[in-house]
């Protein structure tokens, strides 16, 4: 009897992991999005030429969403197509200098991506993400100084990489809810209107900053 509560209980083990690999098998099809979100705000003291001392306040808000539809061409490494969206404000405001400045960018990317899978049990599966892409830019800001108010538009078109780790919990036999940091990131740009270019290399790590994703895992 012992023998076969054993046996029993090996089957059962067995069969669960089996079920969790098959999410990722070959042939296998993902279908989802990704959100990400930050808010910050940070106040610190500072004072001018003349000595007078006053605040400086730093806001920031970000909110981005990435669908993603792709096909597993070998047991766990998926292939596919991305497309993010990204929105950002930041405000910038000196009671010692007296002036406000605020950015806003609205910015689309659209590539594609590999997905490695790296299974540690039935539920819990680490990845490997890296995608690159073309997008474009839309950065808005307003500047107020002594009274005096300025605005600039500017258009950038750009090319982007990244990579990032990840790890999904798979709910049930399709869905699979995945936390990621925001990695590595490089982007370069070229404003549309001017001859000049930007470019940023940003590795975020941080916990605060996680996207969440929900995707489904479709057998064909």
């Amino acid at each position: 009897m012992q023998m076969k509560k054993i046996l029993f209980s090996l089957y059962l083990v067995l069969g669960m992991g089996s079920m969790a690999m098959a999410q990722t098998q070959a042939g296998n099809i993902i279908i989802g999005a990704n959100l990400g979100w930050n808010n910050n705000e940070n106040t610190f003291a500072e004072t001018n030429n003349t000595g007078a001392l006053g605040f400086r306040t730093e806001k920031g808000s970000s909110f981005n969403i990435e669908p993603i539809i792709g096909t597993f061409i070998t047991d766990n490494l998926a292939l596919g197509m991305l497309i993010n969206y990204s929105n950002s404000r930041g405000n910038n405001t000196s009671s010692t200098l007296n002036n406000n400045y605020i950015a806003k960018t609205n910015s689309y990317e659209i590539g594609p991506f590999i997905r490695k899978f790296f299974p540690l049990n039935e539920r819990f599966v680490l990845y490997g993400h890296g995608h690159i892409g073309y997008g474009h830019s839309s950065i808005r800001t307003e500047q107020e100084f002594s009274g005096l108010t300025s605005n600039q538009h500017e258009k950038y078109n750009s090319f982007m990489a990244a990579i990032k780790p990840g790890i999904v919990f798979f709910a049930s036999k399709k869905i699979g809810v995945d936390l990621s940091v925001q990695g590595l990131q490089y982007s370069i740009g070229k404003e549309k209107n001017l001859s000049r270019t930007i470019s940023s290399l940003v590795a975020d790590f941080n916990l605060p900053n996680l996207n969440l994703g929900l995707n489904l895992y479709l057998s064909r």
